[in-house]
């Protein structure tokens, strides 16, 4: 039976610096989408990777006595060995020094400027190299880049516009019907607002005196601006060779994780060349907010900055992926701190979940197979309607909601062994302790699979405890979602602890 697809996408990542925090919640929170999306069966592609080209990419690297490749290598590894870290499931890493890539760049200018929708002037405006745009005069804070808080430089100099102006109306149309969706919704206001107040400018898609970069097929003298190089990767990412009518079996993207910071990009010029392009647009734009550490922007100036590596090495892979989306709405600003980590790894992961696991399979340790006596109707119930909750806020990205839920179903279990006592029925009524053992077995590995999109090595350490090896990942959704769908469990001997207390 042939699967549908579903087609998940990071921003790919620039690499004049190391990877930070930012770029792990993007990431994480994509491989958290295409690992629930593969429990139900998907045919998932997801893609992430890096953008490479640029002024400031090159004098990064210059700053640094190496040449942009040498320079881009060495970051790309980093990004790579901590996605391995992370245990990120993605299906391609594109780079935009990619040859196929920067082959797909240029065919797609060519057939922009076959449609009358690229042109030759020049530029005269303030731009900011971190961001790598231009900025008009009102998106200014106090006269600087509203994102960097540094002075802009005056440039001028030759280069090539895409006719962005004339895709406003056709955006506006398609934002506002919900054809180009973007979430959430006050996202969604914001580029509405910005396009119906202000008028879409042309946009600049080459720069003249950067040399680091893909060339414009017509015109070697000047290179491609790297937004347009980068956001092609999309495309390029799938194999995409430039006929509207053989697009890849994974397009559109169902669905583009995206920060605050470059949400224009990502619906105006994006929008703009999917159009240009007579392709379907992407399903999706979901656009999240800033981490923040103790209410303040995390800055290495201000020596703030949290250190993805530094986060593993207290608490683990899986645990950071959790302590990231537990207690924050994804697509809101969050503010986080090492103390609100530790409290919420402590509360949640170490006597939460950690503790039932331990409480229940202590008790079942030595008793031999773990045997379905009779369906228990309110359990069967409380997890019917724990899934139901769990799937809807999975799918609206409500990553902090779905994990509500299975907190809840772990309550719901303490709750049960605090009233059954299974170690004063082991002692009177054995039968009456096999079922409480069984009810709670079953449990966990319902919550396990709840926590296998967050924690997928834990999950898999979870499933081996309960004697749950190959097999149970080889079922459909559907199938391990049901109720005493597994009737005997051969508990390991070899228990150990989970989440050790921090």
């Amino acid at each position: 039976m042939k699967k549908d697809t579903f087609y998940v996408t990071t921003p790919i990542y620039y690499v004049n610096s190391k990877p930070h925090l930012g770029t792990v919640y993007s990431t994480v929170a994509a491989d958290i989408i295409a690992r629930f999306k593969r429990m139900q069966g998907k045919d998932v592609f997801f893609l992430t990777g890096s953008d490479e080209h640029g002024e400031k990419v090159a004098l990064t690297a210059k700053k640094h006595n190496k040449e942009p490749k040498e320079w881009v290598d060495e970051i790309v590894a980093s990004y790579k060995l901590l996605w391995d870290r992370l245990n990120i499931s993605y299906n391609k890493f594109i780079r935009t020094t990619d040859k196929e890539h920067e082959k797909t760049v240029a065919k797609i200018l060519e057939i922009l400027k076959e449609k009358n929708l690229i042109y030759e002037g020049s530029y005269t405006g303030l731009y900011c190299l971190e961001c790598e745009r231009f900025y008009t005069k009102k998106e200014l804070v106090d006269n600087k880049c509203p994102f960097h808080q540094k002075d802009l430089v005056n440039l001028k100099e030759k280069c090539y516009f895409l006719k962005l102006s004339a895709f406003q109306k056709p955006l506006i149309k398609l934002i506002e019907e919900g054809e180009f969706r973007i979430e959430p919704e006050k996202r969604k206001n914001e580029i509405l607002g910005f396009l119906t107040t202000e008028r879409l400018e042309d946009v600049a898609i080459s720069r003249e005196k950067v040399k680091w970069g893909v060339q414009i097929p017509w015109d070697r003298e000047q290179t491609v601006y790297v937004w347009v190089d980068a956001l092609i990767n999309y495309l390029s990412g799938l194999g995409w060779k430039g006929d509207p009518k053989k697009t890849s079996k994974y397009w559109p993207p169902d669905c583009q994780i995206i920060g605050k910071d470059i949400l224009r990009f990502h619906t105006l010029l994006w929008g703009a060349i999917i159009l240009s392009l007579e392709i379907p647009l992407p399903k999706l734009i979901f656009v999240h907010g800033f981490l923040t550490l103790e209410g303040q922007k995390m800055s290495k100036s201000l020596g703030n900055v949290i250190e993805p590596d530094k986060l593993i090495d207290i608490f683990g892979s899986d645990a950071t992926r959790y302590l990231l989306f537990s207690f924050f709405s994804f697509g809101e600003d969050c503010d986080i701190s090492l103390s609100k980590f530790y409290d919420e790894y402590n509360a949640k992961l170490a006597n939460g979940y950690g503790n039932l696991i331990s409480r229940t399979l202590t008790l079942a340790l030595g008793k031999g197979e773990i045997k379905l006596k009779k369906v228990d109707k309110k359990f069967e119930k409380k997890v019917s309607a724990c899934w139901r909750d769990y799937d809807a806020s999975m799918e609206g990205l409500k990553f902090n909601q779905a994990l509500e839920v299975f907190q809840a179903l772990i309550a719901f279990c303490n709750e049960y062994i605090d009233k059954k006592k299974p170690w004063e029925l082991l002692k009177k009524d054995k039968e009456g302790f096999e079922e409480v053992i069984y009810n709670l077995t079953e449990a966990i590995r319902h919550l396990n699979w709840m926590i296998l999109p967050f924690m997928p090595e834990k999950a898999n350490q979870i499933f081996e405890l309960l004697g749950l090896g190959k097999t149970e990942y080889e079922k459909s959704q559907e199938l391990a979602k049901e109720w005493a769908e597994v009737k005997v469990y051969k508990i390991s001997e070899k228990i150990e602890r989970i989440f050790p207390r921090l």
